[in-house]
């Protein structure tokens, strides 16, 4: 579940957050930013979900595919595209920190349980 969630909040929030970046620089290419910002947001998605599973992969690939279609036709439709970008930007480190947190209590856990097996495991060979 952790997974999941990691590699679709890294597609999301890569794409829509590059997504805009791009379509401002590339101002009027609004299919070479989506193209890009797709892809961007599929590949990030997907490196970040391989390593759990093949569904968090395809989570991660999708939500990278809805932030990429939806970032630059909205950087395309604002007159002053900066503000929300500097805004999509800061959101963007914001949940890379809340990331960081999620991966260190899900080691934890995954740690305190190990533990715990390995001392169940001690204890039943004693009894024998």
């Amino acid at each position: 579940m952790d997974g999941m969630i990691i590699a679709m909040s890294i597609g999301a929030m890569s794409s829509v957050s590059l997504g805009m970046n791009i379509d401002t620089y590339l101002a009027s290419g609004l299919t070479i930013s989506t193209i890009a910002a797709i892809l961007i947001g599929m590949i990030a998605g997907y490196l970040t979900g391989k390593f759990v599973s093949l569904m968090a992969s395809i989570e991660g690939v999708m939500a990278g595919i809805m932030g990429g279609l939806m970032s630059p036709m909205l950087a395309a439709m604002l007159s002053n595209p900066m503000p929300l970008i500097w805004f999509f930007d800061i959101v963007y480190l914001l949940v890379i920190v809340m990331i960081i947190a999620l991966v260190k209590e899900a080691r934890q856990a995954f740690l305190e349980e190990r533990s715990k097996s390995e001392g169940n495991k001690s204890n039943e060979s004693c009894e024998f």
